[in-house]
């Protein structure tokens, strides 16, 4: 509201320059707040691409394909080199080494056998793995990071918070202030109005 009215303000008074300016800033300003936005939701995407859409598992002594939706918990997973874990579960059989930077932001594959614990979205190495599920997807630790961001965006910090309760005060008063200062000094002490509307639009763009 407020660069609004200091854009109007300068192209009344002809002071084109200055509005443009103001117009260019706050564009870009509003720009870069959509791209951060982007970024932050391109990277939640990203994130929920990390495990994979299928799980290959061993149920009734045949192995079967399905989706990720339709694992249980306390089914066995069979993970084949190089693949990627679906779910989070604990190696019941095999050996090998999985890379766990995405979830734990470790720099080296981590040694996994029976008993160890594997997270959805983490890559599998140069052996094959059997791992019981302990956890849905839905209630995996990658799932529970994703829907931490998620939320994490939609909340304002208690710097916006404050910010915004406070401009609910603050962007009246600097209303009220700025046309003040451009009216007050030419109505009553017969001062000139270019020059006391332009400190008024300054006084509302700062």
């Amino acid at each position: 509201g407020m660069m609004t009215g200091a854009i109007i303000g300068a192209a009344l008074i002809g002071q084109w320059e200055e509005g443009a300016s103001v117009a260019f800033l706050y564009a870009v300003s509003n720009w870069l707040e959509g791209h951060t936005m982007d970024r932050a939701r391109r990277s939640i995407r990203a994130l929920m691409d990390l495990a994979p859409r299928e799980a290959r598992l061993r149920r009734d002594g045949d192995e079967h394909v399905v989706p990720v939706e339709d694992v249980r918990v306390g089914d066995l997973l069979l993970i084949r080199p190089g693949e990627k874990i679906p779910v989070d579960g604990t190696v019941r059989d095999g050996a090998s080494a999985v890379n766990q930077a995405p979830i734990t932001g470790e720099s080296a594959p981590i040694d996994k056998g029976p008993g160890d614990a594997v997270y959805a979205g983490t890559l599998n190495g140069h052996g094959a793995l059997e791992v019981e599920v302990t956890r849905r997807v839905a209630d995996t630790t990658l799932a529970r990071i994703v829907h931490l961001v998620e939320e994490a965006q939609g909340q304002r910090a208690p710097s916006q918070q404050f910010v915004e309760r406070f401009a609910r005060v603050y962007t009246p008063a600097v209303f009220a202030l700025a046309v003040g200062v451009a009216l007050v000094p030419p109505l009553f002490l017969g001062e000139p109005w270019p020059a006391w509307i332009y400190r008024g639009l300054a006084l509302l763009i700062v």
